[in-house]
């Protein structure tokens, strides 16, 4: 979908203190031989804040940086990979009445570690659906520090972060233009996600521990050698989108400067997920997660952010922000910057060993 008229006006990011890879190892709480194998250094540990609090950190940010007002934004789109808060709660309302206090819509969008770019493309439509809307709010934030989750051994390729991220859309002016935003789902597949887990009562009820390394061992014994078959096909989806996303940009596959993507730890694990797609790993930032993490929903927005906090981008520069999560669903969108906005201070962070 061409998005015409659609800005980023600023970004925003809550990344609270690292977690030393090392140290987790000499307490016994991560593997050596997996340290080694997966790439990660430090990991961003939230401990007691909760996701909507390092949303409201990141969204308060990107607001001030965007020099929009509560009058100019009409909708706030939150997202996340994990639960936020109390049952029968609204986590968006939470962040609304903590930033904009405004009136509007607040919404969420549960996509995995999708769900930052799918609030996006959700966010773009609805302002394109009236010229009355000027501007929109997407965050994204988890916290993973829950007992029913073992951070280390979850993944069995990531080292699940807590952070929070945040950008404002404008249709009136911004730094970037958005150009383009599609998704495209693979629902043979969406066992990935599920495992043999019962649907019902739901996980978190029976404190059952989140393991998606079950998950894939699931999808393999039920599907037998059909099972192969997903890294074929969400390789020819994946590089079919692309296409899609960079043709309505008025681009090509060459053009892209950066590609935006989930965290990985090492070249050679964003590699096997890019190069099928058409892209080169030397266009993406494994340094910068080695760092961080795999923050859920919030890698791509937290990428976005530093690049902008780094001052390191060009006018003309495009970008292909690229994720996938439960469904199986792949979302990309392509940004061209138009006037880069600067080395801008840090955002909220801190480290400890």
């Amino acid at each position: 979908m061409r998005t015409d008229s659609i800005f980023l006006a600023g970004t925003g990011a809550h990344v609270p203190p690292r977690v030393s890879v090392e140290e987790a190892v000499r307490r016994g709480a991560y593997d050596r031989e997996r340290m080694d194998a997966c790439g990660w250094r430090n990991i961003a540990v939230a401990d007691g804040t909760s996701a909507p609090d390092m949303a409201v950190a990141a969204v308060r940010q990107a607001v001030d940086r965007s020099g929009l007002g509560p009058d100019d934004i009409d909708i706030l789109v939150h997202s996340c990979a994990y639960h936020q808060g109390p049952d029968g709660w609204s986590a968006p309302h939470y962040i609304l009445r903590a930033t904009l206090g405004s009136p509007i819509p607040a919404l969420t969008v549960e996509q995995g570690c999708n769900a930052f770019l799918a609030a996006l493309e959700m966010a773009a439509q609805y302002l394109l659906c009236a010229p009355s809307r000027n501007g929109a709010v997407v965050s994204s934030a988890d916290n993973f520090g829950a007992p029913s989750v073992d951070r280390w051994y979850a993944h069995r390729d990531a080292v699940l972060a807590d952070a929070g991220t945040a950008v404002v859309l404008s249709k009136r002016s911004g730094w970037a233009a958005l150009r383009s935003v599609e998704s495209v789902s693979l629902p043979r597949f969406e066992i990935l996600n599920r495992g043999h887990e019962p649907i019902f009562p739901p996980a978190v009820t029976t404190g059952r521990k989140l393991d998606m390394n079950e998950h894939l061992e699931a999808m393999v014994e039920e599907l037998g050698p059909q099972a192969a078959q997903i890294g074929q096909e969400y390789a020819a989806s994946g590089a079919k989108l692309v296409e899609q996303v960079t043709g309505e940009a008025g681009i090509t596959v060459a053009d892209l400067s950066r590609v935006l993507h989930l965290g990985a730890g090492t070249t050679d694990f964003l590699d096997s997920h890019l190069r099928p797609m058409g892209l080169d790993a030397s266009l993406g930032d494994v340094e910068f997660f080695r760092d961080v993490g795999h923050a859920g929903a919030a890698d791509v927005g937290l990428q976005l952010n530093h690049l902008v906090e780094g001052g390191r981008m060009s006018a003309g520069d495009h970008l292909l922000l690229l994720s996938a999560g439960p469904g199986l669903m792949i979302t990309a969108a392509v940004v061209t910057v138009l006037e880069p906005p600067g080395r801008l201070g840090a955002g909220t962070e801190g480290s400890r060993a």
